[in-house]
């Protein structure tokens, strides 16, 4: 009897080994990564194609504009200094 658990764990581990170490199914025919394989390598070409003389130029990229940044900024930490507060009140207030 116990001859036969063994015999019946071990058929199912090699299925589930077998079946493990098949790879992709049939029905997708390619994955994710190999649609989106070398469109940053063609993005790259296709910029230099499009200004090859682009390392010539010695001005650092500029980022977002300061005063519209430093605005941006403000209202975000605002946005912590009432609601954050008022959420924990409400919050204990249900409990």
């Amino acid at each position: 009897m116990l001859k036969r658990y063994f015999l019946i764990i071990g058929i199912l581990t090699g299925m589930l080994f077998i079946s493990s170490c098949s790879g992709t199914t049939p029905y997708s025919k390619d994955s994710m990564v190999d649609r989106k394989w070398g469109i940053s390598h063609g993005t790259v070409n296709y910029n230099q194609m499009l200004n090859p003389d682009a390392a010539k130029n010695p001005d650092p990229v500029l980022g977002l504009y300061g005063p519209a940044a430093a605005y941006n900024m403000e209202k975000y930490q605002d946005s912590f200094k009432e609601t954050g507060s008022q959420e924990i009140v409400n919050i204990l207030k249900l409990q």
